[in-house]
């Protein structure tokens, strides 16, 4: 049965859907939006202010062949003795070709944006989906555990989608650093599993995004012996691993 939409009303559209998430208890990509009003701030920010409406609900099933994901379990594990979190849905990546002509006008926002970053990088066009920025600054565009290039790729979609019906999303990568975290990631989740499995008790990895959430889930899919899922509030979670005769009853 499909959940019906729900309003919510902030100073501007990323702020509702901020809310829309914490009521939700759903990341970005697990929601549903529609935006009803960018709202405005009036003349000298005073007079004819307006906010910002959207409506939200949860992803459906059906929605998942747009690219987005079914949805996570969000709660916080019961603590219960003798007792362990449900494994979460795992579901595997959906890789969906971006128009040329919209991969055209990512480039042209990865450029400008780059531009104001004073980082000077050569653009191209890797598959059917991803850009990739080659130059002396990519240390610099990568940040922290690939904060930075992270959130260049959020505007970019971001950008792209503003006034579109169906969302289109393209990736961002610098000199192979995608492939080579997804690896890291994947050679962590079977090292902690092997640990959960050897030690009887659960581990928790640390907070990560909702695709690193994805890769670990899914290097661990077709083990038997644990069971994975993520805990926690807001976009960013930690990834529990569940050793299956900790789980019984």
């Amino acid at each position: 049965m499909e959940e019906d939409y729900r309003e919510f009303e902030a100073k501007t559209v990323d702020e509702a859907i901020v809310t829309a998430m914490r009521t939700f208890r759903s990341d970005f990509e697990n929601l549903d939006i529609r935006v009803i009003s960018e709202g405005s701030k009036g003349l000298f920010g005073l007079v004819g202010t307006k906010s910002a409406k959207i409506l939200a609900r949860p992803a459906q099933r059906q929605d998942t062949k747009a690219g987005f994901p079914d949805r996570e379990t969000a709660q916080e594990p019961v603590q219960k003795l003798g007792s362990a979190p449900e494994p979460e849905k795992r579901p595997s990546p959906v890789q969906q070709a971006v128009p040329k002509e919209e991969m055209d006008k990512a480039c042209r926002v990865v450029t400008e944006l780059l531009g104001l970053m004073n980082i000077s990088a050569e653009i191209s066009v890797r598959g059917e989906n991803t850009i990739e920025v080659v130059g002396d600054g990519s240390g610099l565009l990568i940040g922290k555990r690939g904060q930075t290039l992270d959130a260049l790729q959020f505007i970019v979609n971001r950008i792209l989608n503003k006034n579109r019906e169906e969302p289109v999303y393209v990736t961002v990568d610098t000199e192979g650093y995608r492939q080579r975290h997804v690896e890291l990631l994947r050679s962590m989740a079977l090292k902690m599993g092997q640990k959960a499995k050897r030690t009887g008790q659960s581990v928790f990895l640390e907070k990560m995004n909702p695709y690193d959430r994805r890769i670990i889930h899914l290097a661990l899919k077709n083990d038997a012996q644990v069971n994975t899922r993520s805990v926690g509030d807001g976009v960013y979670k930690k990834v529990l691993i569940v050793p299956k005769r900790a789980s019984r009853s």
